[in-house]
């Protein structure tokens, strides 16, 4: 059976969305240990976690789209 072509852009969406899932909790470290500075990046690099879930949406769209087009009568 052949992947539907939204299955790559899954996986990339959920790849980028945990990698942002890091960086936020790297963000929000100075919160926890108060000595600790860190620059302005962490926060950019947190939002990596909304690109990734745009891209897991978008990924859906694609493969509901491309079975709703092949499906079977």
């Amino acid at each position: 059976m052949q992947a539907a072509p939204g299955d790559r852009l899954l996986r990339i969406g959920i790849a980028v969305t945990v990698v942002g899932l890091a960086c936020t909790l790297v963000a929000i470290a100075p919160l926890v240990i108060p000595s600790l500075q860190l620059s302005g990046v962490w926060w950019f690099l947190s939002m990596l976690t909304g690109v990734g879930i745009a891209l897991v949406l978008t990924g859906l769209v694609r493969s509901a789209r491309s079975r709703r087009s092949t499906r079977v009568t």
